[in-house]
């Protein structure tokens, strides 16, 4: 149950009607509101104020109607527009940016405030009623609708100039890259029991004998109830072993994870352990750490494309994710064995390892762009300025043979002089990489 709230909460908070839908039921519960607060205050107040709306009947459906139209017709022309430039950024960057847009709460406000603006004018309209029909004009709910209409306004203009910001490249790549460095305080499994030195050896346990836990459905793997897991792993004491990770593909009756239980598996407990894995269509950022990675390479990739060919976009993209390998570097990663609170040995993981980020960072775009010197340079230089930040010797060896594959991929490059600088840039490299060890 709580993966499954937890689930609705994520797919409600990336929707692009969610909050808009609010705001219109709010602003429908204030068109009600204001207008039985004008029933109970009356109209003298209006001869008092000068400078606010006080005019008939006609002039109040006038007022309401013009705001309501125009409002919905600035919403149809803003957002076709939008949507047509984000359907040719998604061919330039790539298909996954658009969760970017839909997503983001300052757009879906933008939305809210036009539709609650039209909602709340509509309602207040059909409340107003000239002289012959028992006269009512709702002139404090008039004049918040002006208000409202100079509040779209705004909007509209704080809309346009954010939509120009977050087309741009170098904004959308640095989003990218901020998204990951969030992940990183919270590396999956990093939240499962306790982070100890391992006291046996994954070797020793006999995995033959565990019964194996499989899917029920196709998709990614979203979340692991990391918490219920533990719980269950020490209640019933049991020892598992995670087949998969957060962004991992899972087919129908492939195992999820492996359980040793002492005196047999009941099957209630069984499906609580299946409960704690929420599965869905497309990956998410929230414990999937290289979805974020996967997006700036992407972005790069498609602007290394001969049709787009943008190497500067492919070098902002190798800047964060030199930044995002430092962080990576310079954090403690989860150990794969997870003790509960009195030091036995509950779950066996899957964590990332820096040879696996390092590979999703640096494999596609090397390949991308082994025919272009300054792709290839810019990669070695990535690689020469995270040396002084290394700690562990593994990490070291992982970036000495991406070097080391930039090397062999430079001998495509036609002029010899463009081969003999990445060349000298591969030796500048692995000699900062043997400095920093030495």
């Amino acid at each position: 149950m709580k993966l499954r709230l937890i689930k609705l909460r994520d797919k409600l908070a990336d929707s692009f009607w969610f909050l808009p839908a609010l705001m219109a039921i709010f602003a429908a519960g204030s068109a009600l509101g204001t207008v039985a607060l004008d029933h109970g205050i009356g109209s003298d107040w209006v001869k008092n104020i000068g400078w606010v709306w006080s005019g008939g009947a006609d002039g109040a459906r006038a007022v309401l109607s013009v705001i309501a139209g125009s409002v919905m017709t600035v919403v149809s022309i803003v957002f076709s527009l939008t949507i047509s430039t984000l359907s040719q950024n998604s061919a330039h960057y790539g298909p996954r940016v658009l969760r970017n847009f839909t997503s983001d709460r300052r757009v879906q406000f933008t939305l809210g405030t036009f539709i609650a603006t039209f909602v709340y004018c509509l309602l207040v309209l059909r409340t107003v009623r000239s002289v012959e029909e028992t006269g009512f004009v709702p002139y404090l709910a008039v004049n918040i609708g002006v208000l409202l209409a100079l509040a779209s306004l705004a909007v509209l203009i704080f809309f346009i100039h954010y939509v120009s910001q977050i087309i741009q490249a170098e904004n959308l790549i640095a989003d990218v890259g901020r998204d990951f460095q969030l992940t990183l305080p919270i590396l999956f499994p990093d939240r499962i029991g306790e982070n100890k030195v391992p006291k046996h050896q994954a070797d020793e346990i006999n995995w033959e004998a565990a019964q194996k836990l499989k899917a029920k459905e196709n998709g990614y793997l979203l979340r692991v109830d990391d918490e219920q897991l533990m719980d269950l792993a020490t209640e019933h004491d049991l020892i598992l072993r995670l087949e998969k990770r957060p962004g991992e593909f899972v087919a129908r009756d492939v195992p999820l994870l492996r359980v040793l239980a002492p005196g047999g598996l009941p099957e209630e407990v069984a499906d609580a352990l299946r409960d704690c894995y929420s599965v869905g269509r497309h990956r998410t950022p929230h414990q999937d750490a290289l979805y974020s990675l996967q997006q700036l390479v992407e972005i790069a990739a498609h602007a290394l494309s001969p049709g787009i060919n943008e190497p500067f976009t492919a070098q902002t993209c190798i800047d964060w994710l030199g930044a995002s390998l430092r962080g990576v570097m310079r954090s403690e990663l989860p150990l794969p064995q997870r003790y509960d609170g009195e030091g036995n040995l509950r779950v066996l993981a899957n964590p990332l390892t820096f040879d696996e980020i390092a590979r999703t960072a640096f494999e596609q775009i090397r390949i991308y762009g082994a025919n272009n010197p300054a792709i290839l340079v810019c990669l070695l230089n990535t690689i020469e300025s995270l040396a002084p930040d290394l700690r562990r010797a593994s990490d070291r060896d992982t970036l000495r043979h991406h070097a080391e594959f930039i090397r062999a991929d430079a001998t495509q490059i036609q002029n010899k002089n463009d081969q003999e600088r990445v060349t000298e840039h591969v030796e500048k490299a692995l000699h900062a990489l043997a400095a920093e060890y030495s």
